[in-house]
């Protein structure tokens, strides 16, 4: 159990690390890209876990602790659904009905073909 969960605050803390890194430099290179930074983020994750899940089923090529690693730490701390609610509230808020609503809908939408996409490669 501890292996486990080292396991997960190691490939937590590398994924939140990347997904700030790739979110400043959506940022710096184009204005006001708030809150799509998140979005490019969380559709990256989608891809990469349906990438990683599909592996991971094919005769055994990740191992559970790489699973554990990948899956759970690094997809989990580079997602971020948290950021992803109070972004599409916060459009919400600032009377921007249509953009929160298109945010949303795409980023749930988007996220599942990217995840059932890169499950879908593995497969050959």
């Amino acid at each position: 159990m501890l292996k486990n969960l080292i396991l997960v605050a190691v490939g937590g803390g590398v994924g939140s690390a990347m997904r700030y890194l790739l979110q400043e430099t959506l940022h710096k290179q184009l204005d006001n890209f708030e809150p799509y930074g998140t979005f490019v983020v969380n559709i990256l994750g989608c891809l990469l876990l349906g990438l990683l899940a599909g592996y991971a089923e094919q005769e055994k090529l990740l191992s559970s602790s790489m699973n554990i690693l990948l899956i759970s730490g690094f997809c989990g701390g580079f997602t971020t659904f948290s950021t992803f609610a109070y972004q599409g509230h916060t459009l919400f808020l600032s009377n921007k009905p249509a953009q929160a609503i298109l945010y949303i809908g795409l980023s749930v939408i988007i996220g599942l073909f990217a995840a059932y996409f890169g499950y879908k490669l593995t497969k050959g």
